[in-house]
């Protein structure tokens, strides 16, 4: 059996943390990337089942040419 995976995201301070999804390994990992992609500020994680932070990057600064 498969335990559940986090994703959680932070402010830039990275003081305070909230989970934005719960699932199986797979699922928790598509989510953290587009997480990542998709915003502009913030810092992401992906956590296992035993709590232990597999990854965790800041949010890619995405600049738009007008």
């Amino acid at each position: 059996m498969n335990g559940e995976y986090q994703v959680q995201k932070s402010g830039l301070a990275g003081i305070h943390w909230t989970t934005v999804c719960r699932g199986q390994e797979t699922k928790a990992r598509e989510v953290f990337l587009r997480q990542v992609q998709l915003y502009s500020v913030g810092r992401f994680r992906l956590v296992n089942d035993r709590g232990e932070i597999l990854e965790e990057r800041k949010a890619a600064l995405r600049l738009f040419a007008n």
